[in-house]
């Protein structure tokens, strides 16, 4: 059985009221999120066979202002449900000069077994 954690993660954003979507966001909202799956790591084995993993995903924040209170509404989110925010993992503060947006990528992880 293979885990929905996309499901999961929408759970998590939903009480957020701000727009989010998988990997691409096709509104015009100010503000929006957007998620995927960045990678995945083999974290347990045994018998010659991988019994857990860690899988990482990136939360990709938008805004045309200051983000870092959603920023930590989001951290706060996931480290409630047993995800582990990754801060060696996310990117520097951006802004995207063709669409005037500022932002910023977060990591979380969770371990899989």
């Amino acid at each position: 059985m293979v885990y929905n954690y996309n499901a999961e993660i929408e759970q998590l954003l939903q009480p957020l009221s701000v727009p989010y979507a998988y990997m691409y966001y096709e509104g015009n909202a100010e503000t929006y999120i957007t998620y995927m799956q960045q990678s995945k790591d083999d974290a347990l084995a045994g018998d010659d066979q991988v019994i857990g993993a860690v899988m990482y995903y990136d939360v990709d924040i938008y805004s045309k202002g200051n983000y870092l209170q959603l920023m930590q509404d989001i951290i706060t989110l996931f480290e409630g449900e047993g995800w582990s925010y990754q801060p060696s993992r996310e990117s520097p503060d951006m802004y995207e000069t063709d669409t005037k947006y500022f932002h910023k990528t977060i990591c979380f992880a969770k371990e899989t077994i």
